[in-house]
């Protein structure tokens, strides 16, 4: 468990360093999405990453893959900012529960995701849909680059993995 949190407060720290700067920059009203929220919730990354961990029981892996995806949204789509208005229900859950739908052999439901996440049913299949579309639906990552990505990730927090 111990391990979990310091691999969560790293991911959050990640998140938060990326939100501070993208925060601090203008952004027009066309390179806002679907994702963005018209304010950013109350709750911190980190909390938000342990309430999903909390009640998804997925795996360390799921949280290294959603990184990996929210980068290649990033680079596939550099007009989609990750700011405090997005981050956290939109690309953040979506992109944990896409990995887990597509590492883990058990998940649940689009309805249990959305109330853990903090939406409704049908925002979060709305939400799904468009973020399978901008990443291609290519969810596939290869191994060594997942594990260059994990070392580069526990580096940065100076944690191990089992």
């Amino acid at each position: 468990m111990q391990q979990s949190n310091q691999l969560l407060a790293t991911v959050a720290n990640i998140l938060d360093e990326i939100i501070k700067e993208t925060d601090a920059l203008e952004i027009e009203q066309e390179s806002q999405s679907y994702f963005h929220a018209n304010k950013a919730p109350s709750i911190s990354i980190h909390n938000y990453l342990q309430r999903i961990a909390k009640y998804t029981h997925c795996s360390e892996q799921c949280f290294v893959i959603a990184l990996i995806y929210l980068d290649r949204l990033q680079e596939k789509h550099p007009y989609l900012v990750l700011n405090s208005k997005c981050i956290h229900r939109q690309f953040l859950l979506l992109a944990i529960m896409i990995a887990i739908k597509y590492q883990d052999d058990d998940y649940y439901k689009n309805e249990y995701y959305a109330k853990v996440g903090g939406i409704s049913v049908r925002e979060i299949f709305i939400l799904e849909q468009e973020f399978l579309e901008l990443m291609d639906h290519q969810l596939f990552i290869d191994e060594q680059y997942y594990f260059l990505y994990e070392k580069k990730l526990l580096e940065y927090g100076e944690i191990e993995m089992p």
